[in-house]
């Protein structure tokens, strides 16, 4: 093919395409038919979104359990006076010992991230003498020290009333954002084997 065989075919070929204009494109009735669809599903999503989010609540029997368990500290007899209940918070992101275990959940570890609950507790006497040397936890294998965990007093009281404050969050524990938000679900913070 020489080069004015060349120039014509290409001549031909782009007068044979048909042009449409963006008035023909939106005018086609398939597009009408996807912009209506998408309006739809747009609308449908911010809906939803708009709906009130169901606050999470614990199950009838763990709030009974809880109930039991206020009412055996309110009925012990308790002489101290000076008491704080307080958290163990972690201080950085990573795998911390998971205490309680079940048929459910047979690991012994469990990911955290910093500032997540590792454990509620009350103490009469001070952080040093409840824990020397700011060891919080040691079982031989794990060893959790002011490194890993933060000491953080929130309540103030006798010794019944921080029993009962750490009652109500040890048992409140599933409600927390944190715990709502992880898929393998637990119903105590990871530093307890149980409920006390």
């Amino acid at each position: 093919m020489n080069y004015k065989d060349e120039h014509e075919y290409h001549s031909e070929t782009v007068e044979n395409v048909e042009t449409t204009s963006l008035v023909d494109f939106i005018n086609n009735p398939k597009f009408v038919k996807y912009i209506i669809i998408f309006a739809i599903v747009a609308g449908l999503i911010y809906l939803i979104s708009k709906l009130p989010q169901k606050e999470p609540e614990l199950l009838p029997a763990r709030k009974l359990k809880r109930d039991r368990a206020i009412t055996r500290v309110i009925k012990r007899k308790h002489k101290k006076e000076n008491c704080e209940q307080y958290i163990l918070n972690t201080t950085h992101t990573g795998w911390y010992p998971l205490l309680h275990r079940t048929i459910v959940i047979a690991i012994d570890s469990i990911w955290l991230k910093k500032g997540e609950v590792w454990k509620y507790g009350i103490t009469c006497n001070s952080e040093l003498e409840r824990y020397p040397n700011s060891i919080y936890y040691y079982d031989g294998k794990n060893k959790l020290t002011n490194i890993d965990l933060t000491y953080i007093v929130q309540f103030y009281g006798t010794e019944k009333d921080c029993k009962i404050e750490e009652k109500i969050k040890i048992y409140n524990y599933p409600l927390l954002p944190e715990c709502v938000q992880r898929k393998r679900k637990i119903i105590r913070p990871p530093g307890h084997k149980n409920d006390n």
